[in-house]
């Protein structure tokens, strides 16, 4: 039983989609069912799971504590009814509302995992709410089985915040490169549909309009590199993406797209893939997912993507609109034989260390130790990615 706050388009709610999709539609071996519970409605993933065979449930619980007491009972008869053998808890507010209802429905917190999706946080970017749970949970992090994280970096802040869990457990994200995968038309087709000249350089975001992703830094890299005399242009793609305020002279070059259900389609048009993220990045989708389109990446130095990009990409400082630029613009005059090898290396790095299947087999370890079948194989962090190989 998997359980989250909800599932719009973020990506932990991306992930957990595609780890119980997986799972319900490969009938060939012994995977365990499927259950979906969102704390409020199905949002953007809810189609995608039911499609999928599996099993959703929705508790329609209301933002703010006055229906959180209704939402605790909901999801403690449904683990009466389901006494699932593995329970994984996506999100802090997820955590803090399983961990009461494993304890009253007898199931116990013996078969919980939280699951942390993010890292270095900027509290002071988020409501009251969430700094309280977060200071719960850091008391109530020895009552999980595991607490599992995606970062080495979201392993770290946690244990800064005051988690002391029983054991530690890393499941980093995994990218079907089936779905993800270069496409040497899809550039010709989203430029048409921007009515922009495809010998412009395209470089992409895809991001939910939020502080967290720093648009504003990539927005002034973008006039910066204009400035400097290159034909780019910039598409923003992500969940109210077209309410952003864009300056006068960046309108005609920027395409902000909102909330698309075709990103997988449209990553492999960008020559560039950004993510301008200034905090809270644990293990970020759209890296990896990019780079298994075979489209170069850059991104700040946050969370884990030092990790991802290895040698195929850019990492550039937090908050950097100049070295922003600079790396676009390194990755936009390199001739085409080192482009093509960039472009090849991006993809088989995905291929070679994150992979659906060896993501899922870590999921699959550890769900079998919760239901106590077998000890779970070892499932360490890597090393710091911010030091040297």
């Amino acid at each position: 039983m998997h359980i989250i706050n909800e599932l719009e388009a973020g990506g932990a709610e991306r992930v957990l989609t595609r780890i119980a999709c997986h799972n319900s539609r490969d009938s060939g071996r012994n995977i365990p069912r499927q259950i979906v519970v969102s704390l409020m409605d199905e949002g953007v993933f809810g189609t995608d799971l039911r499609d999928a065979g599996v099993e959703l449930h929705c508790l329609g619980m209301k933002p703010g504590i006055r229906d959180l007491p209704g939402a605790i009972i909901r999801l403690t008869r449904l683990m009466r009814k389901f006494k699932p053998d593995a329970i994984m808890s996506w999100l802090y507010h997820s955590d803090f509302i399983a961990t009461i209802a494993a304890t009253l429905s007898g199931c116990g917190t013996r078969r919980l995992a939280w699951n942390i999706r993010c890292a270095e946080m900027d509290l002071k970017q988020y409501g009251r709410s969430t700094r309280i749970v977060l200071a719960l949970l850091a008391k109530m992090s020895g009552a999980p089985a595991v607490v599992a994280a995606n970062s080495y970096t979201g392993q770290q802040h946690h244990i800064k915040c005051g988690y002391n869990p029983k054991k530690w457990a890393y499941l980093p994200n995994g990218f079907d490169t089936d779905e993800w995968h270069p496409d040497p038309n899809a550039k010709n087709r989203l430029c048409a549909e921007l009515d922009i000249d495809p010998a412009k350089h395209l470089v992409g975001m895809v991001a939910r309009k939020d502080l967290a992703k720093d648009h504003v830094t990539l927005l002034e890299a973008i006039r910066l590199v204009r400035n400097n005399g290159h034909n780019v242009h910039l598409a923003l793609v992500g969940q109210n993406t077209e309410e952003l305020a864009i300056a006068d002279e960046l309108v005609p070059h920027v395409s902000a797209l909102g909330l698309r259900r075709d990103v997988a389609q449209l990553v492999p048009a960008f020559d560039i893939a950004v993510l301008a993220s200034s905090f809270g990045e644990g293990f970020p989708n759209v890296i990896g997912e990019a780079m298994a389109c075979g489209v170069p990446a850059i991104g700040n130095d946050v969370g884990d993507v030092t990790n991802v990009i290895g040698d195929t990409g850019k990492i550039v400082p937090q908050g950097s609109p100049d070295k922003l630029a600079k790396a676009i613009e390194e990755l936009i005059t390199e001739d085409a034989e080192s482009r093509t090898h960039r472009k090849m290396a991006s993809r088989n790095r995905i291929i070679n260390h994150y992979g659906l299947d060896a993501m899922n087999a870590r999921y699959l370890a550890l769900w079998d130790e919760l239901a106590g079948k077998q000890p779970v194989a070892e499932l360490g962090f890597p090393r710091d990615p911010r030091q040297p190989n």
